[in-house]
């Protein structure tokens, strides 16, 4: 439950900031379609940003991952709870690749998810209109 919240709220702060970038460039997106990029490239290019903005935070988020799982690994919690036989009480956290490509593809939908909207909003701007906009 926690996990698809996390991700929602990530998808949908992604989705906000293109929402502003698209606003922020509604006169080069005007100018680009005037000089002949079509709808589709618009799309394309919006779902390219949301993606790699996605890519980037994934990235860090995996690694920042293994870096807590390497930190807390090697400290002795909870004492006598989790004992072994030789008397330690280490927790070794290990991150699978499975769950790396899992959270990756799972990142992948959410990113297009959230970059529909912003990416279908750009692409629907009229070039004249958006050569006046100031």
């Amino acid at each position: 439950v926690y996990r698809t919240l996390t991700l929602g709220i990530g998808g949908v702060g992604v989705m906000n900031i293109m929402l502003v970038s698209v606003d922020e460039r509604i006169r080069e997106i005007g100018l680009r379609r005037a000089l002949g990029a079509r709808k589709r490239h618009i799309k394309l290019q919006f779902l390219a940003e949301t993606l790699l903005i996605m890519l980037l935070g994934g990235m860090m988020g995996i690694l920042v991952s293994y870096l807590i799982a390497a930190a807390v690994g090697t400290l002795p919690l909870m004492g006598p709870l989790f004992e072994d036989e030789s008397g330690k009480a280490d927790i070794h956290l290990q991150i699978s690749l499975l769950t790396v490509l899992l959270s990756s593809a799972v990142l992948l939908v959410v990113g297009v998810a959230s970059g529909l909207v912003p990416a279908l909003r750009a692409s629907k701007l009229d070039p004249v209109e958006a050569l006046r906009y100031e």
